[in-house]
């Protein structure tokens, strides 16, 4: 069993239940804060491994997505000019 696509949900699941805990008294307000700090460091590297996994990231890389494709040397560009002389 893997965890991926899921670890972003387990970490707000334990500061769900953390936040309880603190409701109910069983965890001070000092504990409380590590526990969120840590989760928070948890979550942004689960969001930054889900990020790696993107199409784009894979392109980069030089790996192929099905739902991308380019043909060799060819960039992608944008479809509208944006400034004063577009």
């Amino acid at each position: 069993m893997t965890l991926d696509g899921k670890k972003t949900y387990i970490t707000a699941v334990v500061a769900a239940l953390a936040s309880f805990a603190l409701a109910m008294g069983w965890l001070s307000q000092a504990q409380y804060e590590v526990v969120l700090g840590l989760l928070a460091s948890l979550g942004l590297a689960a969001l930054r491994a889900g990020v790696a996994k993107s199409p784009t990231d894979q392109i980069k890389a030089g790996g192929h997505d099905e739902a991308v494709t380019f043909s060799e040397g060819a960039k992608p560009t944008a479809r509208y000019r944006v400034g004063a002389n577009g």
